[in-house]
This record gives C-alpha cells, structure tokens and sequence, in this order.
C-alpha cells in the first residue's frame, strides 16, 4: 500500500488533495489537528494533517475485445462518466448551507474510508459530531447570523466542550446559547439613584418616540420617579404632539429645542428630575450634515447617555450601514425595537459584535409601558437559536 501525507487548511481541501493525486481508491488512515481552535478544519481555518493509503493495483487483465464497436452516444457517454470535476476552492463566505452540505458529503466520505480500517466505531461518532455542528451552525446562519460570527461560535463550542459531548445535542445547545449571551453586553442606563439623562437617537421610522413614552410611563408610574421629557424632533408636528399627550396623561413636563444652547438650558431648568429623556427626529444615515446637528445638539456640559434604537425589520446590510454611519453622534449602546414583527433575530448579535455597543432595551409592541423590557442576553440567545 502506497502510503502518504497531506497537509492542508482544513479537512475539505486535504480530502481534494488526496483525491487529486490517489484518486477515488484512497483510504483514509488518519486525520490529526495540528491547530487549537477548530475540529479537524470543518468550521475555521485549521490546518490538518490526513494519512491516505492507495492499495496496491492488480496486474492489468487483458482487455477483452468488443463483440461491436460503441455506438457515437455512448461514447460521448462513458467520456462523461470518466470526467472528474475539480472543486473550486470555498470563499471565506462558504458557511452557507450549500457550502456545509459540500463538507459533510466529504466527511461522509472520509468516514467511510476510516470505517474499513477502524471498524467504524469511533467513526460513527465522528460523523454525528459533525451532523451536529453542522445543525447549529446552519440555525445560526438561517437566523441571519453572518457566516463569520457562526463559524466562530461553533468554534467556541468545540474549544469549550470536552469530545464525549459533541456528541450531545442538548448539550452543545446548552454552551451555545451560554456562549451567545456571555458574547453580549449589557447595561440599564436609567439604574442608580443620580440624575439619569438618556437620548434616543436613530433612522426614522425605528421607534423612537413611542419607546420615550414607554419608557417614561415605566418610571413615572411604576418607580415613582421624577421625569420630565425633551424633545428635538421639530421635524415632524405629529410627534410633538404625540409626545405632549403623553407627557399630559402621565403630568410630566415637556420641552421642545431646536438647538443645542436650548438643551443645556432645558436640562438646566430639570436638574431636579431624576430622569431625563430626549427624544430626537429621525435622521437618515446618508445625511452628514443632518447627523452633524444631531451631534452638535447633544453636546452639553450635561452627561448623558446616547442610545442609537435599530429596528428588527431594516435589513441587514442597512443595520451595519447605520451603526457605522450614526458613530458620528458618539452613541453609547444599542435599543432594538419590533422584536414582534420578525423570526430572525441573528442582526442583534450581528450588529453588538460589529459595533462593540452594549444593548440597553428591547421593544415587543405598541403598548404603553408594557412592550418594552431590559435585554436579557439569556433570552436573545435562545431567539436566535430559534426558540421562539
């Protein structure tokens, strides 16, 4: 038996290596990891070390003699059958279903191999860890968690759990979803017993004046806290007065700025309030000038709090546009609302890793004060692991 060994950054491109020069005839013999981090290259970049035999060929039989001569078909047929595809090399981008559907018929292959020198045992087990991850790591993805931030999750996963349990559904679940939350940050902004001044700030249409009212009924009633409420947003007549009614059925005060002097002049007048709450106009994330005020009017001597709120329903690719593009107003943490309007919730994990922004407040609804409620990171991992 010809015997050899390949290295390669993972198990996908040894597999076509070994293929490439033994052909379909090899056997596999042994993988090894020669990287911490991965398990044998399915998830990450490891590198892999895999064994491969080709077993001796017999002495060539004569090739008999054709009673006929092929017909045209079906030679153009037996030259397709000897036809051997190459694979093109995955993309970073391969997390994909396609792209782990592809792996785990190469693992099946390599399984087998394994089985007819091993006994298939250990081989077994081998296959259903990667069935598993596999699993996870394509609910992570179909939840709209990015390829990336999957494959890297997975990867925690395999670090962290000892091998008898990657075989273990409920077990890999379990240090998933603890993974999840341990990777999201939280803070409650309008804790402790000094004045608290928070602004909302984001996109239009996310949200943010029901959530100041939500939030204001939740401390004024509630928590007997002294509130008054601001609000910059001059743009749209409906939101002043949406807002002055709600500041008239909770008998708080409301105040209306145009710019940032008349803030620090504002938050003057309240320095008695407990809590303070700004509420803002919409701004698209293609108007510098517009962020440009937006940052200009909360920048008084006041510390305050600044919450960008993200809706669930904007796609994702815009989410990261707006995070990254609203960075001009030096917001502090993150407000998700219409959790109640989507089934995908990977963009919250998404877009907490992208920014490095703890989350803050999650919204469910338009009910007043009820749809809104602290971020459990508990709670968003098991959403995003599609426990609904």
């Amino acid at each position: 038996m010809k015997i050899k060994r390949y290295v390669a950054q993972n198990l996908h491109y040894a597999i076509q290596l070994v293929k490439a020069e033994m052909g379909e005839d090899a056997i596999i013999l042994d993988t090894k990891r020669r990287k911490k981090g991965g398990f044998l290259g399915l998830f990450g970049q490891e590198v892999v070390e895999v064994t491969a035999g080709l077993p001796e060929a017999p002495p060539p039989r004569p090739r008999p003699v054709p009673l006929r001569a092929p017909l045209p078909g079906e030679k153009k047929e037996e030259a397709r059958l000897a036809e051997v595809p190459s694979l093109p090399l995955a993309t970073q981008e391969r997390a994909v279903l396609n792209e782990v559907r592809k792996e785990l018929d190469e693992i099946k292959k390599m399984v087998a191999g394994l089985a007819r020198t091993a006994g298939g045992e250990r081989e077994g087990d081998l296959f259903a860890t990667y069935r598993l991850l596999a699993d996870f790591n394509n609910r992570l993805v179909e939840n709209e968690v990015t390829a990336e931030n999957a494959a890297a999750l997975v990867e925690k996963v395999i670090a962290a759990l000892p091998e008898e349990d990657l075989h273990d559904y409920q077990q890999i679940k379990e240090c998933l979803e603890k993974i999840i939350a341990a990777d999201l940050a939280v803070i409650s902004p309008l804790d402790g017993s000094e004045q608290q001044v928070l602004a909302l700030v984001g996109p239009t249409g996310v949200g943010k004046t029901t959530t100041i009212a939500k939030l204001a009924a939740k401390y004024a009633l509630l928590e007997n806290r002294q509130v008054a409420l601001i609000t910059a947003d001059t743009y749209r007549i409906a939101a002043v007065e949406q807002l002055r009614r709600y500041a008239e059925i909770l008998d708080v005060p409301l105040e209306v700025v145009l710019e940032g002097k008349e803030l620090e002049r504002a938050l003057e007048r309240h320095r008695d309030k407990n809590l303070i709450l700004i509420d803002t106009a919409g701004r698209s994330q293609h108007n510098i000038v517009q962020l440009s005020e937006l940052r200009n009017i909360l920048s008084p001597s006041v510390q305050m709090k600044t919450v960008l709120v993200l809706s669930m329903t904007t796609k994702h690719r815009d989410l990261l546009d707006i995070a990254e593009k609203f960075r001009r107003v030096n917001y502090d943490a993150l407000l998700f609302t219409k959790l109640d309007e989507t089934t995908s919730y990977g963009s919250i994990f998404n877009i907490a890793k992208a920014t490095g922004k703890p989350l803050t407040y999650v919204t469910t609804g338009q009910n007043v004060p009820d749809d809104i409620e602290v971020a459990e990171p508990e709670t968003i991992a098991k959403l995003i692991l599609g426990e609904h």
